[in-house]
């Protein structure tokens, strides 16, 4: 199918060591972006997917432009602004919480940031089978949450993760905003705890469900170790995580949301897309990096073959 993603694209400076940034002297640079993480993983399950965005007219937006294209997606829709610069974050690994990461970003005035209304073409909007975005876009600039908003009103079918970074707005302005793009509706929502104890005062997975369900045919809860739960109407599923030494987390849940979404979209049961979904997550948290071990659909089966035999 086709999908478009609107969000905007980063480098990011893994941290080669573990411990605080100040004791850090190499770091390692991968190309990062929740969207450009639902975008290869929906590639690599066989989907033509298109990023609308901006980068800096710089050597890390050259980078982005030319990583995408080689994992397989449309690059044609990305703007490159002379006026601004790519967006970069430091990922921090275990510390001061162990098997945790922590980002720091330097992206206020982003060339990314400025994504508007301008960038949506509706007519190739509406030629897509799906339009997914995420809660980080919203909370990047006005502009970019008005993108989105036009991109969501024209789309045929909408997905959305809440991806809610307190780091980049706070709860009640996320909550203000997300809960205004959901009156709309969306097919698919994906969110986990944390963010739906900001959004709907609630933690516990079927009260979760109970809460958001008004708003989306298909709600996907991430729960880190523990695993995910997929909730349509009557049905309820819930996956164990899978236990592997844990690199970096970063990407994780991006894993997870994108590869369900592109096997939903293949035609999967929800509970089969599911559980491969976190399979992915599992791989991704192993290495440095957002999205170069989100896998094929191969992969996915030879990881979770090994898992349980």
């Amino acid at each position: 199918m086709k999908v478009i993603a609107l969000g905007e694209p980063m480098v990011e400076l893994n941290a080669l060591t573990p411990g605080p940034l100040r004791y850090v002297n190499y770091f390692e640079k991968h190309v990062a972006g929740s969207e450009v993480n639902y975008c290869i993983a929906l590639s690599r399950l066989g989907h033509r997917c298109s990023l609308i965005a901006r980068v800096g007219n710089d050597e890390f937006g050259k980078n982005i432009i030319e990583w995408l294209r080689g994992t397989g997606v449309e690059t044609s829709k990305i703007k490159v602004d002379s006026s601004s610069y790519t967006a970069v974050f430091f990922i921090q690994r275990h510390f001061p919480i162990p098997y945790e990461s922590e980002s720091f970003y330097y992206r206020k005035f982003s060339a990314g940031s400025k994504l508007s209304p301008e960038d949506i073409e509706e007519d190739f909007v509406k030629q897509a089978d799906l339009v997914h975005s995420t809660g980080i876009t919203l909370a990047i600039s006005d502009t970019a949450r008005d993108a989105v908003t036009k991109a969501f009103a024209t789309a045929k079918r909408k997905s959305f993760d809440t991806n809610i970074r307190l780091k980049l707005w706070s709860p009640e302005k996320a909550r203000e905003t997300i809960m205004r793009l959901l009156k709309e509706g969306v097919e698919v929502l994906i969110t986990d705890k944390d963010d739906a104890k900001i959004l709907v005062n609630e933690s516990e997975p079927e009260k979760i469900k109970k809460a958001f369900m008004d708003y989306c045919k298909i709600l996907v809860l991430k729960m880190g170790k523990e695993g995910a739960a997929v909730f349509k109407e009557e049905e309820s599923y819930y996956i164990k995580g899978y236990n592997v030494p844990v690199e970096d987390v970063t990407g994780a849940g991006d894993s997870l949301g994108g590869t369900f979404l592109g096997l939903y979209l293949n035609g999967y049961s929800l509970d089969k897309a599911l559980k491969y979904g976190v399979a992915a997550s599992a791989l991704n948290v192993m290495i440095r990096g957002d999205n170069e071990n989100i896998p094929f659909l191969e992969e996915i089966e030879r990881f979770i073959k090994s898992i349980e035999r």
